[in-house]
């Protein structure tokens, strides 16, 4: 282990330091002491300044390495290909439970962005293979290829098309054919704090605000909560300018509207709450109540 260190008791006057190249051990005489190795120490070689070893080429010409190395790419999409295939086939035919241990043994979620692409590349891969030599070996960029218009995938292959050649710009004006319309919940942000879907942005159109408009707004908002499963939020700010209103319009009443303000039989509740009480009517006295 990188942090794993062994006491050793030296009986030298030297106290054993790790060496500036990353080694970790150092030679004291005849003893050795192994010292705590720092990766982060600076000033250490690099593997590949490190690597020194004898080197026998067997030389080849341009076009020898060219298809050398086409071969290899072919190869490396056939590996892709055949590395999604399996994940899919893993999917067809074991439980949930055993498929999500398989996603756990390769290193992932079973319900991950990454094993849902596997999958879709591992369906059409008996089809892609075909076409293997005019694929990226890069999975992200077959997967971007299986979502293209069948139909077009087809003229491209048929025609030699080397698909590493596809321009961001083309590739996705042909995505565009084949997205599908996105539910509104995919489309609606969400409140950072709630994770809640956001709809709208409440603004008052007149220059100026007082308390009525105030609690004008709130009575309306509180009508829409009591009938639709959605819930208003006051910023901090709003709710600072009402309380302030309110208090001005207080302090307001008692000079000039004490007899309105301070009779709560002249106040308005709200129409439903006002028409409960216009619409009770004396019952007319009966024989009975006599």
């Amino acid at each position: 282990m990188l942090d794993n260190a062994n006491n050793t008791n030296l009986p030298t006057a030297a106290e054993p330091t790790a060496a500036l190249d990353g080694r970790d051990s150092v030679t004291l005489g005849a003893d050795v002491a192994t010292v705590k190795y720092n990766p982060f120490e600076p000033n250490q070689a690099s593997l590949e300044r490190g690597y020194d070893a004898e080197e026998n080429i067997k030389p080849r010409s341009r076009d020898q390495y060219v298809e050398l190395f086409q071969h290899t790419e072919k190869r490396t999409a056939i590996a892709t290909l055949t590395m999604c295939r399996v994940t899919y086939e893993a999917k067809k035919t074991l439980s949930d439970c055993d498929f999500s241990d398989f996603c756990k043994a390769i290193g992932y979620k079973d319900d991950s962005p990454t094993i849902r692409k596997f999958c879709a590349i591992g369906k059409v891969q008996p089809r892609l293979m075909q076409f293997a030599h005019q694929l990226p070996h890069e999975w992200s960029k077959i997967y971007t290829i299986t979502q293209m218009p069948a139909r077009a995938f087809e003229i491209y292959a048929e025609d030699g098309y080397d698909f590493r050649d596809l321009k961001g710009k083309d590739l996705d004006a042909l995505l565009s054919a084949t997205r599908q319309p996105k539910r509104i919940v995919e489309l609606l942000p969400r409140d950072k704090d709630s994770r809640a879907f956001v709809v709208a942005k409440v603004l008052f159109t007149t220059p100026v605000v007082d308390a009525y408009d105030w609690r004008a707004a709130k009575k309306a908002f509180a009508e829409i909560e009591s009938r639709l499963p959605i819930r208003i939020q006051f910023v901090q700010a709003a709710d600072v300018a009402y309380e302030h209103t309110k208090t001005q319009r207080y302090n307001q009443a008692k000079k000039v509207a004490r007899d309105v303000e301070f009779q709560p039989s002249k106040w308005d509740f709200g129409t439903e709450a006002n028409q409960q009480n216009w619409d009770v009517k004396p019952q007319p006295e009966t024989d009975e109540q006599h």
